[in-house]
């Protein structure tokens, strides 16, 4: 095969991967505003409601929180691009969109096939063991955590020592992964009791309170920026992971600030925000509905970045050290 023939085969089975990863995302989104729609018509969320207007004496709150975000934002662009710029003027190398089936450095490379295989089987026989025999969601969930971290302890601690940064990329891909299971969980139990908050909140229901929200989400945005730094910010999907995380931000910071300094009015309705229906704003969506969304749209574009860098650390660091 000549040179000119190989890269044409190559470009086109890339063409074929993205136009796959296309129609994934697309389906991916369609399903997702399906569900949604289905929620919000059919089973709206019972919670109190503020009298209407009494939340928007708060708007310079919110506009505060918008300007902290918007500082932190311009900060990260302007140092990654700043970065990417100086990389491309010295010649540095560029890194290419990922294309590869299933990139080698997402598998499990230090942990045992088998030892993931038992993981995979034990938790599934836990689950639906547990939730059987009538055990509560926080066990179940405490019960999985503690069979799973140190295994991805082990293999991220391994990719740290390999891929150096691309570790930490997985193990924030992988928290927000767990918290979108959380958020899930919850808009399932809603499903399954018409709406009733007060018995929907997810798998560990005793860290259901805006501290924890506030601590996870924002820790989640400042690794995200932290991420876009280290990659020069040449990885677009993170781009978009990270201006979902921006808005999901000023939601928070917005929040927690009502819950500090206006308890009352936090509980009786303000828990809304901004975005959600009866926020200062407002949404179609509930406060859980909204958050679950936001999550969502957070993540997705996290795993589609993480997939695309796996295929790029790969190749860097095997044509550098050889790694296996």
């Amino acid at each position: 095969m000549t040179l000119s023939a190989g890269l044409e085969a190559r470009a086109r089975g890339r063409r074929l991967r993205l136009s796959a990863r296309s129609l994934v995302l697309l389906g991916l989104a369609g399903s997702s505003a399906i569900f949604l729609w289905y929620a919000v018509t059919h089973v709206p969320v019972t919670a109190p409601r503020l009298p209407e207007g009494e939340i928007g004496r708060y708007w310079p709150q919110a506009a505060t929180a918008a300007l902290i975000v918007a500082a932190f934002a311009l900060l990260v662009t302007v140092t990654a691009l700043t970065r990417r710029a100086n990389r491309l003027s010295t010649g540095g190398e560029h890194a290419g969109a990922g294309g590869t089936w299933l990139p080698r450095a997402l598998h499990f490379q230090r942990v045992p096939r088998r030892a993931v295989l038992i993981a995979v089987s034990a938790s599934a026989v836990f689950a639906v063991g547990g939730g059987l025999g009538g055990l509560p969601a926080w066990v179940i969930g405490a019960a999985l955590l503690l069979l799973w971290l140190p295994l991805g302890a082990w293999e991220i601690s391994w990719k740290w020592k390999h891929y150096g940064l691309y570790a930490a990329f997985v193990a924030i891909v992988a928290f927000q992964f767990a918290h979108m299971i959380e958020h899930t969980v919850q808009v399932v139990q809603l499903l399954a009791t018409g709406g009733e908050l007060e018995r929907s909140h997810g798998v560990f229901g005793q860290l259901d309170f805006e501290l924890v929200h506030f601590i996870s989400v924002t820790g989640l945005w400042l690794g995200l920026g932290f991420l876009l730094h280290a990659v020069r910010g040449d990885n677009r999907w993170l781009w978009l992971a990270f201006a979902a995380a921006c808005l999901h931000e000023v939601e928070h910071i917005f929040l927690f600030w009502l819950y500090v300094g206006y308890r009352d009015l936090y509980e009786n309705g303000g828990f809304a925000g901004i975005m959600a229906s009866d926020g200062l704003i407002g949404s179609p969506l509930a406060r859980a509905y909204l958050h679950f969304t936001y999550n969502l749209v957070v993540f997705v574009p996290m795993a589609v970045a993480l997939w695309d860098e796996a295929a790029r650390v790969r190749e860097r660091f095997t044509a550098r050290a050889g790694h296996p």
